[in-house]
């Protein structure tokens, strides 16, 4: 029998490309490899192979690391970007408790304004009315 997963949520489904990969981890993964095999195939000719695999490892992680890692439905760059905002920006933190019954006489009070203020202008309407005649 063929099954079909459908993920409980929709926000958590991602398109999957080649081998199992969605774009992003395709793009990243593919250069890591255009980057790093020539620089080892290369850069052996020029520093011990120990130095050049460092390098490789160097270069690779944080480019695999951008394609790969995912914390809480952010991206690598999302996430740093709000690490540095958390950890090395000043936190304000604004404290505002109003009840609701405020709320529900802040509404009774407009109406209550509204009401007089049509009653003042229906006087007045009607004195500007009486002098005319």
């Amino acid at each position: 029998m063929i099954e079909i997963r459908i993920p409980k949520e929709i926000k958590n489904y991602r398109e999957k490309l080649f081998f199992g990969l969605n774009l992003r981890q395709c793009v990243c993964a593919a250069s890591a490899l255009l980057v790093c095999v020539p620089l080892y195939i290369f850069g052996s000719r020029f520093l011990p192979r120990e130095a050049v695999s460092w390098a490789v490892v160097a270069i690779a992680a944080p480019l695999m690391l951008i394609g790969f890692f995912r914390f809480n439905d952010m991206n690598f760059e999302q996430f740093i970007a709000e690490y540095i905002s958390f950890h090395f920006h000043t936190q304000k933190r604004i404290y505002e408790y109003e009840p609701l019954y405020m709320e529900l006489r802040r509404m009774y009070l407009e109406e209550e304004y509204l009401d007089e203020s049509g009653k003042k202008r229906r006087e007045q309407h009607l004195i500007t009315k009486n002098e005319d005649l």
